[in-house]
């Protein structure tokens, strides 16, 4: 109860203080002046408050009522998200350094509270997850339709249509919404839920329409298909035999 509270509690914080009372001028600010930003420094104060504000309500709540407590752990907060800011400033600001930012700073607001609150239940369910074979295949899955998939869709597309030319698309576009389309029809698949995949494809299916209908170019037609049913076949060859080693 303890532990589970001060986690969610400090991850509303993060996502309050980070999200909606930073305005984008304090990022620009970070990102042109990295360590001389004086907005840094102010955002990084507004951590600072919210996280004292929720460690202190915890602290006196149900910790041991001890000031030093939310004292160095709200310091631990300030200086870490310091840090981790002043890194990505000198980031390329893409996604992959968007993700890692969050991810050490919700990494280090879960080592804390396992910290605050004594609290070794997080790691051993962590660590039996990671020796559980069932929590592997999934995993195996996941990846497996993911990159290799794609590249065997992209050798097997480039053999059947060796003079068609997707001209005139956004660059990787099709490789990414083929990776979310193989994403959600894995999870349906493992959830034992068709009917979803059945909407995906179906949803589909009414959005490309359009283009198809309004395209004259037969190849593309033909090139749309036969990536969207050698996706949905990898991805239903793939599902399936998780399925059948986990159960």
């Amino acid at each position: 109860m303890g532990f589970s509270l001060l986690l969610v509690a400090l991850i509303i914080g993060h996502l309050v203080s980070d999200f909606f009372l930073q305005p984008m001028s304090w990022v620009n600010d970070r990102n042109t002046h990295h360590f001389k930003a004086k907005k840094l420094y102010l955002h990084v104060l507004v951590h600072g408050v919210v996280s004292a504000i929720i460690l202190a309500f915890w602290e006196y709540s149900y910790g041991w009522q001890q000031l030093s407590t939310v004292l160095l752990s709200t310091a631990a907060i300030m200086l870490s998200h310091y840090l981790i800011d002043i890194t990505k400033s000198y980031s390329n600001k893409g996604v992959v350094p968007f993700l890692l930012d969050q991810i050490a700073h919700i990494a280090v607001i879960i080592a804390l509270c396992i910290y605050i609150t004594d609290n070794q239940s997080l790691i051993a369910y962590a660590s039996a997850l990671a020796t559980n074979p069932q929590v592997l295949w999934v995993v195996c899955g996941y990846l497996i339709i993911l990159s290799p998939s794609a590249v065997f869709i992209r050798m097997m597309l480039e053999r059947l249509t060796a003079n068609f030319s997707s001209e005139g698309s956004l660059p990787l576009a099709g490789q990414s919404i083929g990776m979310l389309e193989r994403v959600l029809m894995l999870s349906f698949i493992l959830l034992d839920q068709f009917a979803g995949l059945g909407f995906l494809l179906a949803a589909k299916s009414v959005f490309r329409f359009g283009d198809l209908s309004a395209s004259k170019d037969k190849k593309l037609t033909e090139y749309v298909m036969l990536g969207t049913l050698l996706s949905v076949s990898v991805t239903l060859f793939v599902g399936l035999a998780v399925n059948s080693w986990i159960r």
